[in-house]
This record gives structure tokens, sequence and C-alpha cells, in this order.
């Protein structure tokens, strides 16, 4: 069984939190797994302040949400992922600059995202994931 089927049997078994704690992780993998410009072009002002709340805290959440009922390979992934983010050094996270994103701490932060959304199929849930989310967002 894929995780992509997982996430539609909680969505049956009414279990929205994890939906919506797995589709706000999938937008946060997929802005760490971005190039550097990108990633850059999209936060409009202060680089680790935004990435923090809108692309790490959200695998945070995914563990604290769902860490139980996680596929072994997807848990040990995020965790490793999420310790990775807190493990990066001041030149490559501080507030304040923009070109972090150009340190080479963030390759293998990218890499990793790349590898999680392949394990989460996010590919599979993507056409979906906004509705899912409204709805799950609306039912809690």
């Amino acid at each position: 069984m894929g995780f992509s089927t997982t996430v539609w049997e909680w969505y049956g078994q009414h279990e929205y939190k994890r939906v919506l704690a797995v589709g706000e992780a999938i937008d946060a993998l997929g802005f760490l797994a971005l190039d550097a410009d990108a990633q850059q072009a999209s936060i409009p002002d202060c680089a680790a302040c935004e990435v923090w709340s809108m692309a790490m805290l959200p695998l945070q959440a995914l563990l604290a949400t769902c860490a139980s009922a996680l596929p072994d390979e997807v848990r040990a992934g995020v965790q490793s992922l999420w310790e990775q983010c807190n493990g990066l050094s001041e030149a490559a996270f501080h507030c304040g600059d923009r070109g972090i994103f150009e340190h080479g701490q963030w390759q293998s932060l990218r890499e990793a995202a790349g590898q999680l959304l392949g394990l989460m199929e996010e590919e599979q849930l993507r056409p979906f994931l906004e509705e899912l989310m409204v709805d799950c967002g609306r039912a809690v």
C-alpha cells in the first residue's frame, strides 16, 4: 500500500488533522525542494523567519500529528529532515540575509525534501491536495 492510499484512508476515516498535516508538509517540502533562486524569489521579507514558519514547522507538525501512523520510511525521512533544519549553521540560517538559500547546507535539504516528496507520493496527491485541504479544514 502506497502513502497516497494511506492518506485517502485517513480521509475516509475522518482523520482530518492527519490529512491537513500531510498537505501542509507536502507544500513545505515543495518549497524546500526548490532551487535557491526560486526559494529566494518566493520569500518577500526575512527569509529565515518566513521559511521557519512556512516550510520547517509543518514538518514538526506532521511528526506530532501523525508520527506513529506514518510508514517507517516516511517518518524516518521527515525526522531526519527536521533534524537537518534544526542543525543549520548560523551562516546558513539567520535573519536579515536573503541569500541564505545559496549556502551549501541548503542543498542537502533540497535533496532530502525531493526524496520525501517521492516517498509521500506527492504526484498522486497533488491534483486533489487543495480540495482535500479545504474540506478537511472545514471539518476540524
